[in-house]
């Protein structure tokens, strides 16, 4: 048993092939909320389900056969990956996470200057956006998923863009967002527009791009190397897009429903106990809309 993904260059077969890794991960992840208190009956339905939607994709994502055909056999199936991961995964997992991960990603002056800088709203954008860039580079793809280490940095890293990406507008729980109501719309709208170039030079390339992708063995006989990386990039245009503006579509009819809660703009604001803030009794900020 392989415990993790990678390209072996072997032909594709339907026969089921667990990653002992994925499981495990995942399993210590979500032992890890349930151990702070994430699922107790106390919780918001809401956002008990959002974690373990956010577990549930991230484990289809990273075990067979998503993640078999996404390592070493097409590229569609690894930008559909990245998908559920970053745009998908990693919010409702931001949602459903425990208010003890807030609290202590602001437990010292340190990690609150550090989490200030991040959730700074362009450079949590750009940072987010050069990590999607550079493990999308062939230099670097064709290499790294070829071994089990590699292509578990690769997994390993979609989390921590996907991170960056969503912190400054969906914190953890128990803690304010960086940007509420319109800012946050206007930031989720740069999020689908920043990282089109990544599609757009799988689209416009006259080549295969891929070697990995280029010499595996053909899954589907009706889709060429060429057909699959365009195909990817449709993937990342059409469906990522659509992720995010159904968020931004969330956010806009929370915000127009009725008055919201607002943080201070321009600054982070450090987390708050629920059973001790005053503002448990108001409205939940449009910025925790899923």
């Amino acid at each position: 048993m392989r415990w993790w993904c990678s390209a072996d260059g072997s032909a594709w077969t339907w026969t089921w092939k667990p990653y002992l890794g994925s499981w495990l991960f995942v399993g210590l992840v979500g032992f890890a909320f349930w151990k702070a208190g994430a699922f107790r009956s106390s919780i918001e339905l809401k956002r008990r389900l959002a974690a373990f939607a956010g577990l549930a994709i991230i484990l289809i994502s990273i075990e067979w056969p998503l993640a078999a055909l996404g390592a070493g056999y097409l590229a569609s199936a690894q930008m559909i990956r990245q998908v559920l991961v970053v745009l998908i995964a990693m919010p409702l997992l931001l949602y459903g996470s425990p208010e003890s991960f807030g609290r202590w990603l602001t437990a010292t002056e340190r990690r609150r200057a550090v989490l200030h800088k991040l959730t700074y709203p362009l450079g949590a954008m750009l940072l987010a956006v050069g990590l999607l860039f550079a493990v999308n580079l062939p230099i670097f793809v064709d290499p790294l998923v070829k071994t089990q280490i590699g292509s578990f940095g690769v997994d390993v890293l979609w989390l921590v863009a996907g991170f960056i990406m969503w912190l400054p507008v969906q914190p953890p729980r128990g803690m304010k967002p960086r940007l509420a109501g319109a800012p946050s719309i206007v930031y989720l709208v740069g999020v689908s527009v920043a990282p089109l170039p990544i599609a757009f030079f799988m689209t416009w390339s006259t080549l295969p791009l891929f070697e990995v992708y280029e010499l595996a063995p053909r899954v589907f006989p009706g889709l060429d190397v060429s057909s699959d990386q365009e195909f990817a990039a449709a993937i990342f245009q059409v469906l990522g897009g659509l992720v995010i503006w159904i968020q931004i579509a969330g956010r806009f009819v929370h915000m127009a429903s009725g008055p919201r809660a607002r943080g201070p703009r321009g600054r982070f604001v450090p987390s708050t106990p629920v059973e001790s803030s005053p503002a448990t009794s108001q409205p939940v900020s449009s910025a925790t809309t899923i």
